[in-house]
């Protein structure tokens, strides 16, 4: 019995056996077909994709940025070139610990811990780990030498040849050309159609801003195989970057010279442009300052620039805004006769105040006991106040707003510059939301003689003045002449339909009588004068004078005590007469006399300009 009980037991044990058999069997032989599966997957069925992935890891594709295009002047004499200079660069990705690095650069190249500061927060925000982000510009050849022998350590490091921007005029045209600086992440997310780095040099103000895209060019990339530390093995294919354009300047060296020099470092601003074009000829800003500091290209305190008190960043010739005072009191005499409130011999007396009656306020003129009796012409040779105080009460806020802004007052040029402000054109909107008040019949006698709410940029006066150099057609501003083989076209952008021809010649008789009649506000050109010009004086006030217990003579002597409270010296002029060839609008802030500060500067460039046309040199 115990034998079949024997039997039994083997017979389960061996169908037990049989059964794990065929489970370990089934089990091997899934491991070997996902095995071979795998095998089959990556040596057959992803080998493009692992083929792309390594070569990958070992074949990069760099860019090959262009150099900038150059600036030059219109006979081809460069103004801003491209130099060498080397710079100390780091891929993060393949430094193990930056901050350690720093403090070894610090120590041992000597580098200065705002550029270490600068450097940490460009790399905060970095698109890309592997993109080579500069850390200082312009090693001097010590650093250099200091490196090379420590370099082993700084594997992520290295010394790279880069084109910096150096203006060979230094001060010069400063506020035309402006500066490139290091790209801002705010500035890489604003482009859409250039792949910036974050260590590109893009241009920040002037010309360099303006036509950042012209003077950039194209990127080109090239292909190279890499070792695993990254260095270059070889090169297999190269896309030659386009270079960026050339631009040309439409300023007159020369001119810009004078007209800087006979600033003489005074606080205001200098604009020349040609009437029938819009081409800027001249346009300084007083002070100006070197931008090779700010292009690092030369040796400097960059803060001492940003906080000077004086604003030599500030560019007064575009961005400045000044009461135009008596050099508005043409266009003022224009909207009289084309409203039919005056004619040429329309005439008052000038007792030297105005009152609407009276009881009311006496609004002084600048000469004590009036000019007499005079009319519109007389009133612009010797700049009566009364008659324009008359005139605007007549005119009213609202016919002015609409006739001023027509010669481009309250509104920009245009022009090809960065940061152009539109100046204030004021009417009782404006003052409403402005303000907060209502407005005054005191505030329209205030414009029409250029004082109060009213203000403008010297580059709006030159083109509203050169409208009547012109007879109405107003060209829009520019700086640049040509990009590359192309040049540029004048554009006209206002035409002013409404005047007559005789009273656009009319008025231009009085303007030159500003200077050659011996009652003229600057009658002393006359002496100096190489040639005919048009012109009108302006002197703004910065102070109001309201103690009507004093003469104007005497409540003045008291407010310029303080040289900040000192009237503006404002000129506005064109010539030669009869065919105008530039305008010239000089502001002198705190200069105090249109006549004798700022009228002999424009009378010298516009003498100047046209002597040297005459022999033909530029």
């Amino acid at each position: 019995m115990s034998k079949f009980l024997n039997l039994d037991r083997e017979s389960k044990a061996q169908r037990q056996l049989q059964k794990r058999s065929v489970f370990l069997f089934l089990l091997v032989s899934l491991l070997g077909i996902v095995t071979l599966f795998q095998i089959v997957k990556l040596t057959i069925l992803d080998s493009i994709l692992y083929t792309t992935l390594s070569d990958e890891n070992r074949i990069i594709s760099v860019p090959i940025y262009p150099s900038r295009g150059l600036i030059k002047l219109s006979n081809d004499e460069i103004v801003v070139e491209n130099i060498v200079s080397q710079a100390l660069t780091m891929v993060p990705a393949k430094t193990l610990d930056i901050e350690k690095t720093l403090r070894e650069l610090r120590e041992d190249l000597v580098i200065d811990e705002e550029q270490l500061l600068a450097f940490k927060e460009r790399i905060i925000n970095k698109p890309s780990r592997y993109e080579r982000v500069v850390i200082v510009e312009n090693l001097s050849p010590e650093q250099i030498a200091r490196f090379s022998v420590e370099k082993d350590k700084w594997p992520g490091l290295s010394i790279e040849a880069r084109l910096m921007r150096f203006n060979l005029l230094g001060h010069l045209f400063s506020h035309v050309l402006g500066y490139v600086g290091q790209i801002n992440p705010e500035e890489i997310e604003d482009s859409e159609d250039f792949s910036y780095p974050l260590s590109f040099l893009i241009g920040k103000t002037g010309v360099e801003k303006t036509y950042e895209e012209d003077m950039r060019g194209g990127v080109g990339y090239k292909t190279i195989e890499v070792d695993v530390n990254g260095k270059e093995i070889r090169e297999l294919d190269r896309v030659v970057p386009n270079k960026g354009s050339d631009v040309y300047l439409s300023l007159d060296k020369e001119l810009q010279k004078l007209a800087r020099k006979e600033l003489a470092g005074r606080k205001g601003a200098v604009v020349a442009l040609n009437p029938n074009t819009g081409f800027i000829k001249a346009l300084v800003s007083s002070p100006d300052f070197n931008p090779n500091i700010l292009n690092k290209t030369e040796s400097g305190d960059i803060e001492t620039i940003f906080n000077d008190l004086d604003s030599p960043l500030f560019n007064r010739a575009i961005s400045g805004n000044y009461p135009p005072a008596s050099t508005i009191k043409p266009f003022i005499g224009l909207l009289g006769l084309k409203e039919g409130e005056i004619d040429w011999n329309t005439t008052i007396e000038d007792e030297g105040f105005f009152q609407l009656n009276e009881d009311g306020r006496k609004y002084r003129g600048w000469k004590e006991d009036g000019h007499g009796k005079v009319n519109l012409s007389k009133s612009i040779i010797v700049s009566s106040d009364v008659f324009f105080y008359q005139l605007a009460a007549q005119l009213t806020v609202d016919r002015i707003a609409v006739f001023l802004k027509q010669f481009g007052f309250g509104l920009k040029t245009g022009v090809d510059l960065y940061a152009e402000v539109e100046g204030i054109l004021p009417d009782r909107k404006w003052k409403l939301g402005a303000i907060g008040e209502s407005w005054f019949v005191g505030d329209t006698l205030n414009i029409g003689i250029g004082q109060g709410y009213i203000s403008c940029t010297p580059l709006q006066l030159a083109v509203a003045i050169s409208s009547i150099a012109t007879r109405g057609k107003i060209y829009k501003p520019k700086v640049v002449a040509k990009i590359g083989e192309e040049h540029i076209e004048k554009e006209l952008i206002f035409e002013i339909s409404s005047i007559n021809q005789t009273d656009w010649s009319k008025l231009e008789n009085s303007m030159v009588s500003v200077i050659s009649d011996w009652r003229g506000t600057a009658y002393n050109l006359a002496e100096i004068a190489e040639n005919k010009i048009a012109g009108k004086t302006g002197t703004a006030q910065i102070k109001s004078l309201t103690d009507e217990e004093l003469t104007v003579r005497e409540e003045y002597e008291d407010v310029r005590q303080e040289v900040s409270n000192r009237d503006h010296a404002l000129f506005v002029g064109y010539g030669p007469i009869p065919e105008p060839e530039l305008t010239v609008v000089v502001i002198v802030e705190n200069g105090e006399s249109g006549s004798a500060v700022a009228a002999p500067i424009a009378q010298k460039l516009i003498d100047n300009y046209l002597r040297r046309k005459k022999l033909n040199v530029r």
